[in-house]
């Protein structure tokens, strides 16, 4: 039940968007029940100020209140509803890891499938659609699907998505992984219940797992284990779609983890 009879949540969401799906899971744990809008890509720019108040999702209305972003979205859930915490407890000597941690993610991992996602599909428009799964688009599919090859290419100028950023992320993404790994070993991420950061960086595995040709990156590693708090997630860019060149680096450095994870500045 919601804290002081306050009214049901709007979340406006893109469908696929990694950080709306952990906000959905933070809904989820708690069990307050919520209405979703679906939205198309881009809208957000359009109708989000006065919606939500930005220009990006997830964003929140809670009777006249607007909350715009994952981050301040869990904290308002924590006042919803206090049970399960997102967060441990003020004073507790982990806060402020886990605090880190999900700024990190947040702030940090969560724009590196982004960026991959818009290359894969420049080069194939159509794979876009997959992400979309049950979603309530406000228009028939088949009304949408011409112009799926626009809609990328202002993504991908919106997100500054190109081959070289793509290529880049690719790269460093082993490394990302050890300091997710870090996480895991101190017991700051990997919960039996999972907190605001394992939902935000969860979030973002599951999303990069998507992605066919970076999935054996992730697979067998610890930080893949992230996944379990979410639903299996519908959509894929099909193998093949990025260049192999890019992953021969990243594929060396992957295979040369210990899983353990070693501490990284982003």
């Amino acid at each position: 039940m919601l804290a002081n009879a306050m009214a049901q949540p709007t979340l406006y969401v893109l469908p696929g968007s990694h950080p709306c799906a952990a906000v959905e899971a933070a809904l989820a744990l708690k069990g307050i029940d919520y209405r979703r809008v679906d939205l198309l890509p881009l809208v957000p720019v359009a109708v989000g100020p006065l919606r939500w108040g930005g220009t990006t999702v997830p964003g929140m209305r809670v009777d006249r209140q607007r909350v715009l972003g994952s981050r301040p979205i869990m904290r308002k859930l924590d006042e919803l509803a206090a049970d399960p915490p997102l967060l441990p407890a003020a004073g507790a000597p982990t806060r402020d890891v886990v605090l880190e941690a999900e700024r990190w993610g947040d702030e940090v991992f969560q724009s590196v499938p982004r960026r991959i996602l818009d290359v894969g599909f420049l080069r194939v428009p159509a794979s876009m659609e997959s992400y979309a799964g049950d979603a309530k688009m406000p228009l028939p599919r088949p009304m949408l699907r011409p112009g799926l090859p626009l809609t990328a290419r202002l993504m991908a100028r919106k997100n500054k998505a190109t081959d070289d950023a793509a290529r880049a992320d690719i790269d460093a993404l082993p490394r990302h992984l050890d300091q997710i790994e870090t996480w895991i070993a101190a017991g700051v991420l990997g919960g039996e219940t999972p907190n605001a950061a394992d939902l935000q960086i969860g979030s973002t595995i599951r999303l990069l797992r998507t992605i066919a040709d970076v999935r054996p990156l992730i697979d067998g590693r610890p930080a893949a284990a992230l996944e379990r708090y979410f639903p299996p997630m519908v959509g894929e860019i099909p193998a093949g779609t990025l260049p192999a060149e890019w992953f021969a680096g990243a594929g060396a450095r992957a295979g040369a983890g210990t899983g353990a994870g070693t501490a990284t500045q982003a």
